[in-house]
């Protein structure tokens, strides 16, 4: 029996029975395990023979999904995250932490389709309870959790660029995922991958990065580590 079949059988004892008949037309439990599988594999990124993918995940529901799978959330958030860290473990994944799964509106999504965003972070377990009060809880955008448990670079002046994704591109082009624009820095000039270690590795920029004094190609982070990208000077921070 696989994990998705586990998941729906659990959820409909604990609901006695009701998802086949109030979720027949409707965002079912089974859909969203299958969706954080999904979202799972297609974040995984390689990286030294470890595949790197991320533990934080809002699922954002149309407002008929939300409102009539608002009773659920305490539930449904606890055993989506045992079914995603079974995922995890199961594929031989490399995650920051243990999966925390939350819910959000969004009014715009039709009834019946829902979206997931993912994002790597180390949680602490008083972040992760279950809500009191799914209907205000469920609404905190997914940054909120990013902010404050994801790392980030912090520059002389107090800038602060957070490292919300399981890898992330830093560079002075629209398609980095941290843009700093600075003519010293490449368009995509090095990237940061969040794993057991924390990585960084140049992209073949022009003015290179340092780390600590040293030019390097990859480089681990450790906490108060001074990269230097172009004429840019950051120290990392792990929180």
């Amino acid at each position: 029996m696989g994990l998705l079949d586990n998941l729906e059988q659990r959820l409909d004892r604990i609901v006695n029975g009701s998802f086949s008949k109030a979720f027949k037309s409707v965002v079912q439990p089974v859909e969203l395990g299958a969706g954080l599988q999904q979202e799972i594999d297609n974040r995984a990124s390689t990286l030294s023979g470890q595949n790197v993918v991320p533990n934080i995940f809002l699922i954002e529901l149309g407002s008929v999904d939300h409102d009539r799978l608002t009773p659920y959330f305490s539930t449904l958030s606890s055993e989506l995250a045992v079914l995603a860290d079974s995922y995890i473990s199961e594929q031989r994944y490399t995650t920051l932490g243990r999966a925390v799964i939350s819910f959000a509106l969004d009014s715009q999504l039709e009834t019946g389709v829902f979206r997931i965003k993912s994002s790597s972070g180390q949680v602490a377990t008083s972040d992760v309870a279950p809500p009191v009060n799914p209907d205000i809880t469920s609404q905190i955008p997914m940054q909120v959790f990013s902010q404050s448990v994801s790392p980030y670079f912090t520059t002389i002046s107090g800038e602060e660029f957070r490292i919300s994704n399981s890898m992330s591109t830093i560079g002075r082009g629209v398609e980095a995922d941290i843009q700093i624009d600075d003519a010293s820095i490449s368009r995509l000039h090095c990237e940061v991958i969040l794993g057991s270690e924390v990585l960084i590795r140049d992209l073949g920029s022009t003015n290179g990065t340092l780390v600590d004094g040293q030019r390097i190609t990859e480089a681990t982070l450790q906490e108060n580590s001074i990269v230097k990208i172009g004429n840019i000077t950051m120290t990392y921070k792990s929180r």
